[in-house]
């Protein structure tokens, strides 16, 4: 009886030292420290030709799950675009603006369980 009880503890002190050398601990982003470059090509956007949209974060590990949308402000109203993730905390979308002028570009980043966004101009030709 003694040898199954000294057993089923080594057993249970096993499976505890496993269990915890296995589990690593969660990425957790500090909204705060998250920051954006946004990025266009070409680098002068000329209305009326589409433009590429380039975000890249800096500030937050971003996993394959997290996403990504474009915000652009045309007349006060908002316009989406569907951002693919290119790389390592990067994500780009096409958008023609439709007139010369500047531009409010919102960048929304879900990852996690955060929603993060973040204004940037853009001028247009």
């Amino acid at each position: 009886m003694r040898k199954i009880i000294i057993a089923a503890g080594l057993l249970c002190f096993i499976l505890v030292c496993l269990a915890a050398c296995s589990a690593s601990a969660p990425v957790t982003n500090d909204p705060a420290a998250i920051e954006v470059n946004l990025r266009t090509d070409p680098d002068k956007p000329v209305s009326g030709s589409p433009i590429e949209l380039m975000a890249d974060f800096t500030g937050a590990e971003l996993t394959d799950s997290s996403g990504m949308t474009f915000e652009v402000r045309v007349k006060e109203e908002p316009v989406f675009i569907e951002a693919k993730k290119e790389g390592q905390n990067v994500f780009s979308g096409t958008y023609t603006f439709p007139e010369p002028g500047t531009y409010e570009v919102y960048m929304h980043l879900y990852t996690d369980d955060i929603h993060v966004t973040k204004k940037k101009q853009v001028e247009v030709q």
